[in-house]
């Protein structure tokens, strides 16, 4: 399994310092007081019958870069998160089916979000920690790349061979990244610790989540390539806005805090933060993690 470098389109280079009971894929999220502030990266509010829902944040327009598709490409592009789940909001499955319906090779430079153990050579099978996802089996490690806990990148031209419905083998071709087919914009890091993240990110959930009830391709494209050089983040867009969906807008989970907590982890004040964490009260830092959890679903 390759290691990141400098060359990587993403900042998720680095090991997670996060403490050991937040290495989970259940995490319910850090208190908002420690990492964020008084800033909550949550999406999406409770609305009574009758109640008028709420608003997507009002932010400034933002410059989207195109990529464009070169005519004489020779394979099927996969170019995005997947986002788990089902086929039917999975961008990567549905563009490796295409690509074993037609018989063709494919460009893959796909990020997968899950806590399994993932082999550093040989044969490596991903499977997003999502119910019912797909899983990708290649045949060489090299094309596998970690980047920030819990997100693996493949990257490499394969063969795509689809084994039932939800499970493809790939099998690498060659490793070569190709740069100009992939979104331009700000990394993971860029976007979680800018001044106007919180309502950015809220209102691309919100955005995204009226076009998976629309089934919008051409506006979901847009926010691919507006979010994608941002992968942690792209995907939680993606699973805040499929809670969102699913639960007609009562829920949205923690999937942006999660994304963002890397680039976030001490930033606290000094003060009362590290006098609770020298104090080892464990059950005040419970008591923290449980009512993020029911301000995401507030």
């Amino acid at each position: 399994m390759r290691t990141p470098t400098g060359s990587s389109p993403t900042a998720l280079n680095r090991t997670s310092a996060l403490p050991a009971r937040h290495r989970s894929p259940r995490r319910a999220g850090l208190s908002l007081a420690a990492v964020l502030g008084t800033v909550a990266l949550t999406a999406g509010c409770q609305v009574a019958e009758g109640e008028r829902p709420v608003e997507t944040p009002s932010v400034s327009a933002e410059d989207v870069t195109a990529v464009p598709t070169p005519s004489d490409l020779d394979v099927v592009p996969v170019i995005d998160v997947s986002a788990g789940g089902s086929q039917d909001t999975d961008a990567v499955w549905q563009g490796l089916a295409a690509a074993a319906e037609a018989g063709q090779n494919a460009y893959v430079h796909a990020w997968i979000h899950t806590y399994q153990e993932v082999p550093e050579e040989g044969e490596v099978s991903l499977t997003p920690d999502t119910p019912d996802s797909v899983t990708l089996t290649v045949d060489d490690a090299s094309a596998v790349t970690a980047g920030e806990e819990g997100f693996y990148l493949i990257d490499a031209t394969v063969g795509v061979e689809q084994l039932g419905d939800s499970a493809f083998v790939l099998t690498v071709e060659d490793t070569e990244t190709r740069s100009e087919l992939l979104p331009k914009g700000p990394d993971d890091e860029a976007r979680c610790t800018a001044a106007d993240g919180n309502e950015r990110i809220q209102a691309a959930s919100q955005i995204l989540a009226d076009v998976l009830r629309e089934d919008d391709a051409e506006q979901r494209e847009q926010l691919r390539l507006q979010w994608g050089a941002s992968p942690a983040v792209w995907w939680g867009i993606q699973r805040t806005a499929i809670s969102l969906v699913d639960t007609d807008g009562d829920t949205a989970g923690d999937f942006l805090l999660e994304a963002c907590t890397p680039f976030l982890d001490g930033e606290a004040p000094a003060d009362d933060a590290s006098e609770d964490e020298d104090s080892g009260d464990e059950d005040s830092a419970d008591d923290e993690d449980a009512s993020l959890g029911d301000s995401a679903d507030s």
